[in-house]
């Protein structure tokens, strides 16, 4: 029987995954957006926000990414346990 300290170890841990998938997804998302479509600034305030490179570059894709995970991970580990501590 599981006990409530890995019942909630295991909220954060799978909140900080989803966190990070969702920001991942929606930064290539906003990175093949601006590429086919040129929605407007919004999508490119976003991606500046991970990359400094060249917006339409595989760099950018990269970094971003890469950038945009962490910022997934630690926010949904940070929302979690603040859920935890409430």
């Amino acid at each position: 029987m599981a006990t409530n300290g890995s019942i909630h170890r295991i909220g954060v841990v799978r909140l900080a995954l989803t966190g990070a998938i969702v920001a991942g997804l929606f930064y290539a998302l906003c990175w093949v957006g601006r590429l086919v479509l040129p929605v407007g600034p919004a999508s490119h305030m976003y991606l500046q926000l991970f990359t400094g490179a060249e917006l339409s570059s595989g760099i950018a894709l990269v970094q971003g990414l890469c950038w945009s995970v962490v910022f997934g991970l630690l926010s949904g580990a940070l929302i979690a346990s603040h859920n935890e501590c409430s």
